[in-house]
């Protein structure tokens, strides 16, 4: 029995070191951890924005549920792929390769009347859908925008 006491001692003693860490270690540490915790601020900044950033549509099932949403009283949309050689129309973007066009509407609370038509073109079809989504998102930060500041007594401007 007196050889795992013996053990149990020494090790005991190994383990216990100084009662106080020297103050070079201490300070070192605490840089350490002062570094690290800058280094974490980008890091949930970054994040932060990511999560707030919306989703990429990636096919027209998205697009399809995203216009649903961002469009209450419907929407409507119309794509058209031109070839290679195909007349372009006047307002067409130069490209090198054929373009998408993506002619949307969006309707107003009376029944067939639109309140928005716009035109957007692309690259692909994917593309396309996703200018389109976007450029809706755009027009609804733009009415929250312009509502705020409706609502807004202290109007510092005059029109």
């Amino acid at each position: 029995m007196s050889a795992p006491l013996g053990l149990l001692l020494i090790a005991s003693g190994v383990q216990g070191g100084h009662l106080r860490a020297p103050s070079d270690e201490s300070i070192g540490l605490a840089i350490g951890i002062a570094v690290l915790v800058v280094a974490c601020i980008p890091i949930a900044i970054h994040l932060r924005r990511e999560s707030r950033r919306p989703k990429a549509v990636s096919d027209q099932w998205q697009a399809l549920a995203v216009m649903g949403e961002l469009c209450p009283h419907g929407w409507q949309a119309h794509i058209t792929l031109y070839g290679w050689g195909a007349p372009m129309p006047a307002d067409a973007p130069p490209a090198r390769i054929p373009p998408v066009e993506l002619e949307w509407k969006q309707f107003a609370e009376e029944p067939g009347k639109v309140a928005i038509t716009r035109r957007v073109w692309a690259p692909t079809i994917g593309e396309a859908l996703q200018r389109m989504v976007n450029d809706r998102r755009t027009d609804i930060e733009i009415e929250q925008i312009e509502q705020a500041v409706a609502e807004e007594e202290d109007v510092w401007w005059t029109e």
